[in-house]
């Protein structure tokens, strides 16, 4: 029983000391190899929509698509009222 007890606290105590996952020794291997490159942009960023004007009708009308049962019920209203905009 004494033995296995030391021979897992040895064991843990070598699991512990080859663990070198921690933020220095990660600064440190990018002092000796340098960064990894940035990740690639594949695409152009998009610049902000103006969200369309909605009438207070409108608006009214969208808010009250949350209240129908269904998912597909509710994209349907949302579409008709976004069809409404011009």
């Amino acid at each position: 029983m004494r033995l296995s007890l030391i021979l897992w606290g040895g064991l843990l105590a070598l699991c512990l000391a080859g663990c070198e996952t921690t933020r220095h020794s990660r600064d440190r291997d990018y002092d000796y190899y340098g960064r990894p490159p940035p990740q690639p942009y594949y695409y152009e960023p998009e610049e902000p929509r103006e969200s369309p004007r909605l009438s207070d009708m409108q608006k009214r009308a969208l808010d009250n698509c949350i209240v129908l049962p269904t998912r597909h019920d509710r994209a349907r209203c949302r579409a008709t009222v976004m069809s409404t905009v011009r």
